[in-house]
């Protein structure tokens, strides 16, 4: 399995448990358990700043696919070689 398709699992994951974190608060805020809903609610920023994590390192390692494909990234490592 490759790296984009290992962060889109974990990307999957992440969503998934954004979305239930998001149901049990709504739950615990309908009975009245404010306290244990506000825990949840540190544990949802956490995700979703996880989340944006997992989306940039995507990008980066999309980014290192295409220039890849080109031969960009070759031609990249050669000069940089020959330099040293």
């Amino acid at each position: 399995m490759g790296a984009l398709e290992q962060l889109d699992e974990q990307i999957s994951r992440e969503i998934a448990r954004i979305e239930d974190l998001a149901i049990e608060i709504v739950m615990l805020a309908k009975k009245g358990e404010t306290d244990i809903a506000y825990i949840r609610k540190q544990d949802l920023h956490n995700s979703l700043i996880q989340l944006e994590k997992l989306h940039r390192q995507k990008g980066l390692w999309s980014a290192v696919e295409t220039l890849n494909k080109n031969g960009t990234l070759q031609k990249a490592v050669t000069e940089l070689a020959y330099q040293a």
